[in-house]
């Protein structure tokens, strides 16, 4: 029972705090272009519910500790009338009868309202970046070479002609760097055609293989659905550990976030053009679930079974890489989320400043009223997915 209970607040801390951080973050990217641009931020609170402690800064904001630690937000000058305003001539009637019109964030020009708004999923990506850096810098990368070693007996592996000896090249015309990229272009593809070149006996050789769907293990202690080729891998591959140093960190970190948003990116596409299955979204129970995961596995003994004693120091270093990992993951998702076109997202009031510049004003009232609507409606869509995947993954793992 006790270690259920550490087990169940090792879970909790590691999402409550990779969750905060990532979306923190997020508002805080606001929040610096706007007060760059001179809008002042009312308040800058960090979690939600009832205020733990407070402060003002020089500036006038309001900074809180919140409660409830899930995130944060920030709220601008004037953001409360503006909602109530959205057609031009209200705005400018608004304008007019403020003395402080000049800090209002809906009385800017429109280039700087869409860098205010852009600079949120700016901060992510940047976030990733350092992430995905200090961990090169700290523990390097790990590159498999991406050598075929035992074939699934009657898998799409084996139809496709994969024999032992292979080694992958490409998989649809992308360049194959270790054998982690093939598990990850496989995952999500289940029942979708594929094309691999192999090299065989110094020949390249083209070979097209079907992903089927299978329930296996996450690695996580959890089954989820994946795409299943029926490969393993080489006992005789190479595995070169590389550690980088700060510069070439920071390109680690570069080429780590668009790894990841290539990724996102690709399984959105196929998402919408009805490729891709809608049983690989989560939402914020399965990242809680996740992080507890990731937290739990981190600080579990390696040492129990080969006789050797628990070392604390390697197991926090451990858990403080693998939440890292995990943030710059999240982080990268946060971002690219919110530049969806979808109007109640940052990508939604991208698209309206994209008008506004173009026809010298906001779309019309009853645009945006629909807009939100049909915005709202798809978002509540995606969540009640999200969490009938995430209570279906935890019904499995509890089971």
């Amino acid at each position: 029972m006790t270690d259920l209970l550490g087990s169940g607040l090792l879970s909790v801390a590691a999402f409550v705090a990779v969750i905060s951080f990532v979306v923190v973050i997020h508002e805080l990217g606001h929040y610096l272009a706007g007060r760059y641009f001179g809008v002042h931020a009312e308040v800058f609170s960090i979690g939600f519910g009832p205020t733990l402690a407070s402060w003002h800064d020089r500036k006038g904001t309001l900074w809180r500790i919140a409660g409830l630690p899930l995130g944060g937000y920030v709220r601008f000058l004037g953001d409360a009338d503006a909602a109530s305003a959205r057609d031009l001539a209200t705005l400018e009637r608004l304008k007019a009868a403020r003395a402080d019109a000049g800090k209002v964030f809906h009385f800017k020009p429109v280039w700087q309202r869409a860098i205010i708004v852009l600079a949120g999923p700016a901060a992510n990506f940047l976030l990733a970046i350092v992430l995905f850096a200090a961990v090169g810098m700290a523990r390097g990368e790990a590159t498999i070479e991406p050598l075929i070693g035992e074939i699934t007996a009657e898998s799409p592996a084996e139809a496709a002609g994969f024999q032992t000896g292979d080694l992958l090249l490409t998989i649809d015309g992308q360049r194959v760097r270790t054998f982690t990229d093939l598990s990850q272009a496989v995952m999500t593809r289940a029942g979708q055609p594929m094309r691999f070149t192999v090299e065989r006996d110094g020949e390249e050789l083209t070979l097209h293989a079907t992903p089927r769907r299978e329930m296996r293990a996450d690695g996580l202690g959890g089954t989820r659905a994946f795409g299943f080729l029926g490969v393993g891998l080489s006992p005789e591959a190479q595995i070169m550990q590389r550690r980088f140093g700060p510069v070439e960190a920071v390109g680690h970190g570069v080429t780590q976030t668009g790894r990841v948003l290539v990724t996102i990116v690709d399984y959105l596409a196929r998402l919408v053009t009805f490729q891709a299955s809608l049983e690989h979204i989560n939402g914020p129970l399965g990242i809680a679930t996740t992080a507890g995961q990731v937290a739990n596995i981190a600080v579990s003994d390696p040492g129990a079974e080969d006789g050797s004693g628990y070392d604390v120091g390697v197991a926090l270093m451990r858990l403080a890489t693998n939440l890292i990992l995990l943030a710059g993951i999240l982080s990268v998702a946060i971002g690219l989320m919110n530049l969806l076109p979808i109007p109640v997202l940052d990508g939604g009031h991208l698209v309206y400043y994209a008008y506004e510049a173009v026809a010298k004003h906001p779309p019309s009232p009853s645009v945006q009223s629909l807009g939100l609507k049909a915005g709202l409606a798809l978002i509540l869509g995606l969540m009640v997915v999200a969490t009938w995947n995430d209570l279906n993954y935890l019904a499995g793992l509890f089971s």
